[in-house]
Protein backbone atom coordinates (compact mmCIF):
# COMPACT_ATOMS: atom_id res chain seq x y z
CA UNK A 1 0.00 0.00 0.00
CA UNK A 2 1.17 3.53 -0.67
CA UNK A 3 0.56 6.77 1.18
CA UNK A 4 -2.49 8.65 0.02
CA UNK A 5 -5.91 7.24 -0.80
CA UNK A 6 -5.99 3.90 -2.59
CA UNK A 7 -8.75 1.34 -2.83
CA UNK A 8 -8.20 -2.20 -1.62
CA UNK A 9 -9.18 -5.01 -3.95
CA UNK A 10 -10.81 -7.15 -1.28
CA UNK A 11 -13.59 -5.93 1.02
CA UNK A 12 -13.38 -9.09 3.17
CA UNK A 13 -10.05 -9.13 5.09
CA UNK A 14 -7.95 -12.27 5.13
CA UNK A 15 -6.50 -11.87 8.63
CA UNK A 16 -6.92 -9.82 11.79
CA UNK A 17 -3.76 -7.91 10.91
CA UNK A 18 -5.27 -6.95 7.56
CA UNK A 19 -8.57 -5.92 9.19
CA UNK A 20 -6.75 -3.66 11.65
CA UNK A 21 -7.82 -2.26 15.02
CA UNK A 22 -10.86 -0.05 15.56
CA UNK A 23 -9.96 3.52 16.57
CA UNK A 24 -12.66 5.44 18.52
CA UNK A 25 -12.20 8.75 16.73
CA UNK A 26 -14.71 11.48 17.62
CA UNK A 27 -14.60 12.98 14.13
CA UNK A 28 -17.74 11.54 12.47
CA UNK A 29 -16.08 11.01 9.08
CA UNK A 30 -13.55 8.58 10.58
CA UNK A 31 -15.67 7.26 13.46
CA UNK A 32 -15.47 3.64 12.26
CA UNK A 33 -11.94 3.69 10.84
CA UNK A 34 -9.19 1.22 11.70
CA UNK A 35 -5.43 1.31 12.06
CA UNK A 36 -3.05 -1.43 10.94
CA UNK A 37 0.59 -2.04 10.03
CA UNK A 38 1.39 -2.20 6.34
CA UNK A 39 3.79 -4.70 4.76
CA UNK A 40 6.76 -2.60 5.87
CA UNK A 41 5.44 -2.13 9.41
CA UNK A 42 4.29 1.44 8.87
CA UNK A 43 0.91 2.53 10.20
CA UNK A 44 -2.03 3.17 7.91
CA UNK A 45 -5.70 4.05 8.26
CA UNK A 46 -8.34 1.72 6.79
CA UNK A 47 -11.78 3.15 6.07
CA UNK A 48 -14.62 1.65 4.04
CA UNK A 49 -17.03 3.30 1.67
CA UNK A 50 -15.27 6.68 1.52
CA UNK A 51 -17.02 9.01 -0.95
CA UNK A 52 -19.40 6.25 -2.01
CA UNK A 53 -16.71 3.73 -2.91
CA UNK A 54 -17.49 0.01 -2.75
CA UNK A 55 -13.93 -0.66 -1.68
CA UNK A 56 -11.79 0.05 1.34
CA UNK A 57 -9.63 3.15 1.34
CA UNK A 58 -6.13 2.92 2.78
CA UNK A 59 -4.38 6.11 3.86
CA UNK A 60 -0.87 6.47 5.26
CA UNK A 61 -1.12 7.30 8.96
CA UNK A 62 0.97 10.45 8.71
CA UNK A 63 -1.39 11.77 6.01
CA UNK A 64 -4.57 11.37 8.09
CA UNK A 65 -4.54 14.89 9.66
CA UNK A 66 -4.11 16.40 6.18
CA UNK A 67 -6.82 14.20 4.65
CA UNK A 68 -9.49 14.74 7.31
CA UNK A 69 -10.47 17.72 9.41
CA UNK A 70 -9.98 16.13 12.83
CA UNK A 71 -11.13 17.26 16.26
CA UNK A 72 -8.41 18.37 18.68
CA UNK A 73 -8.82 15.14 20.63
CA UNK A 74 -8.46 13.04 17.48
CA UNK A 75 -5.23 14.83 16.60
CA UNK A 76 -3.84 13.95 20.02
CA UNK A 77 -5.09 10.37 19.70
CA UNK A 78 -3.49 10.19 16.25
CA UNK A 79 -0.15 11.25 17.76
CA UNK A 80 -0.38 8.69 20.57
CA UNK A 81 -1.12 5.87 18.14
CA UNK A 82 1.71 7.04 15.88
CA UNK A 83 4.19 6.02 18.59
CA UNK A 84 3.04 2.37 18.44
CA UNK A 85 5.35 -0.02 16.60
CA UNK A 86 2.96 -2.96 16.26
CA UNK A 87 -0.76 -2.32 16.59
CA UNK A 88 -2.79 -4.76 18.67
CA UNK A 89 -6.08 -4.29 20.54
CA UNK A 90 -4.09 -3.75 23.75
CA UNK A 91 -1.56 -1.25 22.38
CA UNK A 92 -4.28 0.81 20.71
CA UNK A 93 -6.43 0.72 23.84
CA UNK A 94 -3.49 2.01 25.91
CA UNK A 95 -3.06 4.88 23.46
CA UNK A 96 -6.78 5.66 23.61
CA UNK A 97 -6.75 5.73 27.41
CA UNK A 98 -3.71 8.04 27.49
CA UNK A 99 -5.28 10.43 24.98
CA UNK A 100 -8.68 10.41 26.67
CA UNK A 101 -7.33 11.27 30.13
CA UNK A 102 -6.28 14.66 28.70
CA UNK A 103 -9.93 15.71 28.85
CA UNK A 104 -9.99 16.78 25.21
CA UNK A 105 -12.89 14.41 24.53
CA UNK A 106 -14.89 15.79 27.45
CA UNK A 107 -14.98 15.30 31.21
CA UNK A 108 -17.13 12.16 31.07
CA UNK A 109 -14.71 10.39 28.73
CA UNK A 110 -11.72 11.52 30.80
CA UNK A 111 -13.30 10.19 33.99
CA UNK A 112 -14.17 6.90 32.24
CA UNK A 113 -10.56 6.56 31.06
CA UNK A 114 -9.17 7.22 34.54
CA UNK A 115 -11.56 4.71 36.10
CA UNK A 116 -10.76 2.15 33.42
CA UNK A 117 -7.02 2.52 34.02
CA UNK A 118 -7.56 2.03 37.76
CA UNK A 119 -9.87 -0.92 37.12
CA UNK A 120 -7.17 -2.71 35.11
CA UNK A 121 -4.96 -2.93 38.21
CA UNK A 122 -7.83 -3.81 40.54
CA UNK A 123 -9.20 -6.45 38.17
CA UNK A 124 -5.75 -8.04 37.88
CA UNK A 125 -5.64 -8.53 41.66
CA UNK A 126 -9.26 -9.63 41.96
CA UNK A 127 -9.04 -12.12 39.10
CA UNK A 128 -5.84 -13.59 40.53
CA UNK A 129 -7.63 -13.95 43.87
CA UNK A 130 -10.67 -15.49 42.14
CA UNK A 131 -8.40 -18.11 40.55
CA UNK A 132 -6.93 -18.96 43.96
CA UNK A 133 -10.43 -19.22 45.45
CA UNK A 134 -11.44 -21.48 42.58
CA UNK A 135 -8.52 -23.84 43.22
CA UNK A 136 -9.14 -23.90 46.97
CA UNK A 137 -12.78 -24.82 46.35
CA UNK A 138 -11.87 -27.51 43.80
CA UNK A 139 -8.99 -29.20 45.62
CA UNK A 140 -9.83 -28.61 49.30
CA UNK A 141 -13.64 -28.28 49.06
CA UNK A 142 -13.30 -25.17 51.15
CA UNK A 143 -14.19 -21.50 50.68
CA UNK A 144 -11.47 -18.90 50.81
CA UNK A 145 -13.30 -15.92 52.29
CA UNK A 146 -10.94 -12.99 52.00
CA UNK A 147 -11.16 -9.43 50.72
CA UNK A 148 -8.51 -7.24 49.14
CA UNK A 149 -7.91 -5.35 52.38
CA UNK A 150 -7.17 -8.56 54.30
CA UNK A 151 -5.13 -9.93 51.41
CA UNK A 152 -2.81 -6.93 51.73
CA UNK A 153 -1.95 -7.87 55.33
CA UNK A 154 0.68 -10.38 56.40
CA UNK A 155 -2.04 -12.40 58.15
CA UNK A 156 -4.11 -12.58 54.98
CA UNK A 157 -1.15 -13.54 52.85
CA UNK A 158 -0.17 -16.27 55.29
CA UNK A 159 -3.73 -17.59 55.20
CA UNK A 160 -3.56 -17.91 51.43
CA UNK A 161 -0.10 -19.46 51.48
CA UNK A 162 -1.20 -22.10 53.97
CA UNK A 163 -4.07 -23.14 51.71
CA UNK A 164 -1.83 -23.20 48.64
CA UNK A 165 0.65 -25.30 50.60
CA UNK A 166 -2.09 -27.85 51.27
CA UNK A 167 -2.95 -27.94 47.56
CA UNK A 168 0.72 -28.38 46.64
CA UNK A 169 1.07 -31.34 48.99
CA UNK A 170 -2.22 -32.87 47.88
CA UNK A 171 -1.30 -32.64 44.20
CA UNK A 172 2.39 -33.41 44.78
CA UNK A 173 3.53 -30.15 43.23
CA UNK A 174 6.44 -28.09 44.52
CA UNK A 175 5.09 -24.97 46.30
CA UNK A 176 7.27 -22.67 44.21
CA UNK A 177 5.99 -24.33 41.03
CA UNK A 178 2.38 -23.86 42.12
CA UNK A 179 3.07 -20.22 42.94
CA UNK A 180 4.65 -19.63 39.53
CA UNK A 181 1.83 -21.36 37.67
CA UNK A 182 -0.81 -19.37 39.54
CA UNK A 183 0.97 -16.12 38.68
CA UNK A 184 1.24 -17.02 34.99
CA UNK A 185 -2.30 -18.37 34.83
CA UNK A 186 -3.71 -15.29 36.56
CA UNK A 187 -1.87 -12.99 34.15
CA UNK A 188 -3.37 -14.82 31.17
CA UNK A 189 -6.87 -14.50 32.62
CA UNK A 190 -6.44 -10.80 33.43
CA UNK A 191 -8.89 -9.56 30.76
CA UNK A 192 -10.91 -12.80 30.53
CA UNK A 193 -11.81 -13.49 34.13
CA UNK A 194 -12.41 -16.84 35.85
CA UNK A 195 -15.60 -18.68 34.94
CA UNK A 196 -18.40 -18.18 37.50
CA UNK A 197 -16.32 -15.72 39.51
CA UNK A 198 -16.29 -11.95 39.76
CA UNK A 199 -15.02 -9.74 38.28
CA UNK A 200 -16.06 -11.07 34.90
CA UNK A 201 -13.04 -9.71 33.05
CA UNK A 202 -13.27 -6.98 30.42
CA UNK A 203 -13.72 -9.27 27.41
CA UNK A 204 -16.23 -11.50 29.17
CA UNK A 205 -18.19 -8.33 29.99
CA UNK A 206 -18.21 -7.45 26.29
CA UNK A 207 -19.60 -10.94 25.64
CA UNK A 208 -22.38 -10.16 28.13
CA UNK A 209 -23.07 -6.86 26.35
CA UNK A 210 -23.52 -8.73 23.07
CA UNK A 211 -26.53 -10.63 24.42
CA UNK A 212 -28.04 -7.43 25.77
CA UNK A 213 -27.46 -5.69 22.43
CA UNK A 214 -29.14 -8.44 20.41
CA UNK A 215 -32.22 -8.37 22.65
CA UNK A 216 -32.47 -4.59 22.59
CA UNK A 217 -31.84 -4.43 18.87
CA UNK A 218 -34.46 -7.06 18.09
CA UNK A 219 -37.01 -5.16 20.22
CA UNK A 220 -36.28 -1.96 18.27
CA UNK A 221 -36.57 -3.68 14.91
CA UNK A 222 -39.93 -5.14 15.93
CA UNK A 223 -41.42 -1.99 17.47
CA UNK A 224 -39.90 0.25 14.80
CA UNK A 225 -41.43 -1.80 12.00
CA UNK A 226 -38.04 -2.47 10.42
CA UNK A 227 -38.54 -4.64 7.35
CA UNK A 228 -36.89 -8.05 7.15
CA UNK A 229 -34.87 -6.95 4.12
CA UNK A 230 -33.68 -3.68 5.71
CA UNK A 231 -29.86 -3.28 5.85
CA UNK A 232 -30.15 -3.02 9.66
CA UNK A 233 -30.65 -6.80 9.81
CA UNK A 234 -27.04 -7.26 8.72
CA UNK A 235 -25.78 -6.00 12.08
CA UNK A 236 -27.57 -8.67 14.12
CA UNK A 237 -26.77 -11.32 11.49
CA UNK A 238 -23.03 -10.63 11.69
CA UNK A 239 -22.96 -10.37 15.49
CA UNK A 240 -24.90 -13.64 15.87
CA UNK A 241 -22.40 -15.40 13.62
CA UNK A 242 -19.46 -13.73 15.39
CA UNK A 243 -20.75 -14.92 18.76
CA UNK A 244 -20.12 -18.51 17.70
CA UNK A 245 -16.39 -17.75 17.58
CA UNK A 246 -16.43 -15.75 20.82
CA UNK A 247 -18.23 -18.46 22.78
CA UNK A 248 -16.00 -21.18 21.35
CA UNK A 249 -12.87 -19.30 22.41
CA UNK A 250 -14.14 -18.74 25.96
CA UNK A 251 -15.19 -22.38 26.29
CA UNK A 252 -11.68 -23.43 25.25
CA UNK A 253 -10.20 -21.13 27.90
CA UNK A 254 -12.63 -22.26 30.59
CA UNK A 255 -11.76 -25.93 30.07
CA UNK A 256 -8.58 -25.36 32.09
CA UNK A 257 -10.52 -23.95 35.05
CA UNK A 258 -13.01 -26.84 34.87
CA UNK A 259 -10.17 -29.34 35.26
CA UNK A 260 -7.48 -27.53 37.29
CA UNK A 261 -5.81 -30.76 38.33
CA UNK A 262 -4.91 -31.63 34.76
CA UNK A 263 -4.02 -27.99 34.09
CA UNK A 264 -1.48 -27.89 36.91
CA UNK A 265 0.10 -31.17 35.88
CA UNK A 266 0.32 -30.16 32.21
CA UNK A 267 0.91 -26.45 32.65
CA UNK A 268 3.34 -25.94 29.77
CA UNK A 269 0.77 -27.20 27.26
CA UNK A 270 -2.10 -25.36 28.96
CA UNK A 271 -0.07 -22.16 29.07
CA UNK A 272 0.59 -22.31 25.34
CA UNK A 273 -3.11 -22.68 24.54
CA UNK A 274 -4.16 -19.96 26.99
CA UNK A 275 -1.55 -17.58 25.59
CA UNK A 276 -3.01 -18.08 22.13
CA UNK A 277 -6.58 -17.59 23.38
CA UNK A 278 -5.79 -14.54 25.52
CA UNK A 279 -4.21 -13.04 22.42
CA UNK A 280 -7.00 -14.07 20.03
CA UNK A 281 -10.08 -13.05 22.02
CA UNK A 282 -9.23 -9.31 21.96
CA UNK A 283 -8.99 -9.50 18.15
CA UNK A 284 -12.30 -11.37 17.96
CA UNK A 285 -14.09 -8.70 19.98
CA UNK A 286 -12.29 -5.65 18.60
CA UNK A 287 -14.65 -2.91 17.49
CA UNK A 288 -17.80 -4.29 19.09
CA UNK A 289 -17.53 -2.42 22.40
CA UNK A 290 -17.83 0.87 20.50
CA UNK A 291 -20.79 -0.47 18.50
CA UNK A 292 -22.58 -1.51 21.70
CA UNK A 293 -21.87 1.92 23.19
CA UNK A 294 -23.23 3.62 20.07
CA UNK A 295 -26.45 1.65 20.33
CA UNK A 296 -26.89 2.34 24.06
CA UNK A 297 -26.51 6.01 23.25
CA UNK A 298 -29.03 5.76 20.41
CA UNK A 299 -31.64 4.19 22.70
CA UNK A 300 -32.05 7.61 24.32
CA UNK A 301 -32.69 9.29 20.96
CA UNK A 302 -35.52 9.32 18.44
CA UNK A 303 -36.14 6.85 15.63
CA UNK A 304 -34.37 8.92 12.97
CA UNK A 305 -31.22 9.18 15.06
CA UNK A 306 -31.29 5.43 15.67
CA UNK A 307 -31.43 4.87 11.93
CA UNK A 308 -28.47 7.22 11.55
CA UNK A 309 -26.60 5.21 14.19
CA UNK A 310 -27.39 2.00 12.30
CA UNK A 311 -25.97 3.55 9.15
CA UNK A 312 -22.78 4.54 10.96
CA UNK A 313 -22.39 1.05 12.47
CA UNK A 314 -22.87 -0.52 9.04
CA UNK A 315 -20.00 1.58 7.70
CA UNK A 316 -17.56 -0.17 10.04
CA UNK A 317 -18.94 -3.58 10.98
CA UNK A 318 -16.09 -5.94 11.96
CA UNK A 319 -16.08 -8.88 9.58
CA UNK A 320 -14.42 -12.04 10.83
CA UNK A 321 -11.33 -12.53 8.62
CA UNK A 322 -11.39 -15.39 6.14
CA UNK A 323 -8.53 -17.23 7.83
CA UNK A 324 -10.42 -17.16 11.14
CA UNK A 325 -13.67 -18.63 9.80
CA UNK A 326 -14.36 -22.36 9.71
CA UNK A 327 -14.69 -23.65 6.12
CA UNK A 328 -18.34 -24.57 6.58
CA UNK A 329 -19.17 -21.01 7.71
CA UNK A 330 -17.35 -19.19 4.91
CA UNK A 331 -20.34 -19.01 2.56
CA UNK A 332 -22.19 -17.03 5.25
CA UNK A 333 -19.31 -14.60 5.64
CA UNK A 334 -18.87 -14.23 1.90
CA UNK A 335 -22.51 -13.20 1.69
CA UNK A 336 -22.01 -10.71 4.55
CA UNK A 337 -19.00 -9.23 2.77
CA UNK A 338 -20.97 -8.79 -0.46
CA UNK A 339 -23.86 -7.12 1.35
CA UNK A 340 -21.51 -4.75 3.19
CA UNK A 341 -19.72 -3.88 -0.03
CA UNK A 342 -23.00 -2.92 -1.69
CA UNK A 343 -23.99 -0.82 1.32
CA UNK A 344 -20.65 0.98 1.28
CA UNK A 345 -21.28 2.00 -2.31
CA UNK A 346 -24.54 3.63 -1.24
CA UNK A 347 -23.03 5.40 1.76
CA UNK A 348 -23.26 9.15 1.43
CA UNK A 349 -22.69 10.18 5.01
CA UNK A 350 -18.92 10.45 5.13
CA UNK A 351 -17.53 13.93 4.69
CA UNK A 352 -13.85 14.74 4.83
CA UNK A 353 -14.36 18.37 5.82
CA UNK A 354 -17.43 18.77 8.03
CA UNK A 355 -17.04 17.76 11.69
CA UNK A 356 -20.54 18.62 12.90
CA UNK A 357 -20.63 19.59 16.59
CA UNK A 358 -23.70 17.52 17.44
CA UNK A 359 -22.25 14.36 15.89
CA UNK A 360 -18.87 15.03 17.52
CA UNK A 361 -20.47 15.32 20.97
CA UNK A 362 -22.37 12.11 20.30
CA UNK A 363 -19.10 10.34 19.48
CA UNK A 364 -17.54 11.67 22.70
CA UNK A 365 -20.41 10.11 24.64
CA UNK A 366 -19.84 6.84 22.79
CA UNK A 367 -16.14 6.95 23.67
CA UNK A 368 -16.97 7.41 27.36
CA UNK A 369 -19.39 4.45 27.31
CA UNK A 370 -16.97 2.15 25.48
CA UNK A 371 -14.08 2.47 27.93
CA UNK A 372 -15.63 0.30 30.65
Amino acid sequence: MTNGSTTATHFWPTSFAERGIAVPFTTPSVAMARVRNDERGRLELVISGLSGSRGVYVIGWSAVPQTFKLTVFDRVLHEHIQTIDTVTPDTVREAVLRATTTGLAGEDAAEAAIQSSSKITEDRIRISLALTQHLVKHFLEDDLEIGLAELATSTGQQKVQNLLGRIARKEEIAPETLSRVLTEWGDLLEALGVLDHKPRGRYRRILDEASHFLTSYADWMRTGDIADDHPATLISDILTETLLSWEKAFKEADVYAHDPGSTLKNWDKAKSVLEALSGRIPWLEDGWAVIFAMWENALHEDHDNRLQTVSTILSGLPLMPRDEVAPDRRPHWMEFAKRLSLLAARNEQRSQNDIGIENMLRQEQVLARSLG
